[in-house]
């Protein structure tokens, strides 16, 4: 080994050094896109460090995961959004205007002040009248789904963020290409990333007179992006029916995959006036994958009044600021007076939730969360298990599920208030997925959710303070690690 006396440089190729300097360049430069964004302090420190220590490496794993925002992408969605809104405005003038029905009670106090809120930043009105049944788990929900696609006259619009090329895949496409043949119109739109390449695969439809079209498509000369995704799932039938919840579609929620096993999941039939609102949003990211706007009048039929629920149906997503669904769960579990019980397959919780829960417990309140033993994201599961610790030692319960993969999103709050959708409790879902939720008030769906929720209990281990407290050293560590990456996941 050569060595060097004091005056004698050192030698050190000057491509290395340049390379060297450009990285940290690079880097400085990228830390201030990060900061100019003003997220989370966690987050931004997070991707800083990340790019400061390791240049290169961070630098392209921010640009490949870590930019909440593809900004022309973005744009456009505002802009055709704003280009569509004044005909669907029109559309939805008389539909959700229903009068108080004899078997709807008046809401409580806590439930205006969560209708004045989520009216306010989920950007669209209550709606009365409405009949919702809850569907537990994919065998429930396919046969609903199947049910009334087979009585469409005019229309289906068929959403997903999954859609799977196998058996349950080929059913559902061979139904809607039946239909497709009947007449009645069809349209199925998939996430470009959640569903890739099935374009081959619903030929059929296609040649039968259908439409298929894809959210952000990955191509040759398209830029891929895991953010910025369709994470929704809903259909709507003939503008009368409609469906949202956390199933796909694949042999996957069936159980018909061995190494997940069953899925256990929740889903929504909703008929009535909210059935328009999930109209909207179909439309909305139909318009913006294909270019194509509602015209037919069919898409917006006059709904009678056919139940006694309100229904909020709340969507959100990156081309918005207020990240409505993080307010709405955060607000309803501050105004809780006797139970929270929370049913998420990711759980990433941000400060402002992981306190909430907190607060709810340390209020003498009954707070469970329901999670999944395993996952299909052994990071994000990691990551949930680091805020075990403060949550047990607030009070809150928590149980791991024990039969298959847990794949439910729901909340109920006390018997006024409860929510279904395809929204988890993490980061991804509140301020990059493009998602959707029912909020339903009254007594009826909360109820039946909480006998779900117990019975899933039976199935679920709890988890306790003096086992958490008892991990190795190795497990805290990896899931600590976890933890800092939180914020970017």
């Amino acid at each position: 080994m050569k060595r060097y006396g004091l005056g004698e440089a050192m030698e050190f190729p000057i491509p290395q050094w340049i390379l060297v300097a450009f990285g940290y360049l690079l880097a400085l430069v990228m830390s201030l896109r990060v900061v100019m964004q003003r997220r989370e302090p966690t987050a931004t420190l997070a991707w800083v460090l990340g790019m400061v220590l390791l240049p290169y490496i961070g630098v392209v794993a921010y640009v490949v995961f870590g930019r909440r925002r593809l900004v022309r992408q973005v744009r456009k969605r505002q802009a055709q959004s704003n280009l569509i809104e004044p005909k669907l405005e029109q559309h939805l003038a008389d539909i959700t205007n229903v009068e108080h029905t004899p078997l709807e009670e008046m809401p409580t106090r806590e439930q205006s002040v969560l209708i004045q809120l989520t009216s306010r930043i989920g950007c669209r009105r209550q709606t009365r009248g409405n009949r919702v049944e809850l569907l537990v788990d994919a065998d429930q929900t396919y046969q609903a789904m199947e049910e009334a696609i087979a009585e469409a006259r005019d229309h289906v619009h068929f959403q997903f963020y999954v859609y799977n090329d196998d058996d349950t895949g080929r059913r559902f496409r061979d139904l809607l290409t039946r239909k497709a043949k009947e007449g009645v119109a069809v349209r199925v739109l998939v996430d470009g990333v959640g569903s890739f390449g099935l374009e081959s695969f619903m030929q059929p439809l296609v040649a039968a007179g259908g439409h298929f079209a894809s959210f952000l498509p990955v191509g040759k000369f398209r830029r891929w992006h895991p953010n910025l995704r369709n994470h929704r799932k809903l259909v709507v039938v003939d503008g009368r029916v409609g469906f949202t919840g956390g199933v796909n579609i694949g042999d996957e929620y069936t159980g018909r995959q061995k190494r997940t096993g069953a899925w256990r999941d929740t889903h929504l039939r909703v008929e009535g006036t909210a059935t328009a609102h999930l109209q909207e949003i179909f439309a909305e990211d139909w318009h913006f994958a294909t270019g194509r706007e509602p015209s037919e009048q069919g898409w917006f039929p006059h709904v009678s009044p056919c139940g006694a629920a309100r229904v909020h149906i709340v969507a959100s997503g990156p081309d918005t600021d207020t990240q409505p669904l993080q307010r709405i769960f955060f607000s309803a579990v501050t105004l809780a007076k006797e139970r929270v019980y929370l049913t998420t397959p990711y759980f990433v919780p941000d400060q402002a939730m992981a306190v909430a829960l907190e607060t709810a417990a340390l209020r003498g309140l009954d707070v469970r969360l329901l999670l999944p033993h395993r996952s299909d994201a052994p990071l994000v599961l990691y990551a949930g298990r680091s805020y075990y610790d403060e949550l047990l030692q607030a009070g809150v319960r928590i149980f791991e599920y024990q039969r298959g993969f847990l794949h439910a999103k729901t909340m109920l709050v006390d018997r006024q208030w409860a929510t279904v959708g395809s929204a988890n409790m993490d980061v991804r879902s509140f301020r990059l997925n493009f998602e959707v939720n029912a909020m339903v008030y009254g007594p009826h769906l909360p109820d039946q959710l909480a006998r779900v929720f117990r019975r899933d209990l039976r199935l679920s281990r709890e988890v306790t303070l003096e086992e958490v407290k008892a991990k190795s050293l190795t497990q805290r560590a990896a899931e600590s690690f976890a933890r800092i990456l939180s914020p970017v996941l």
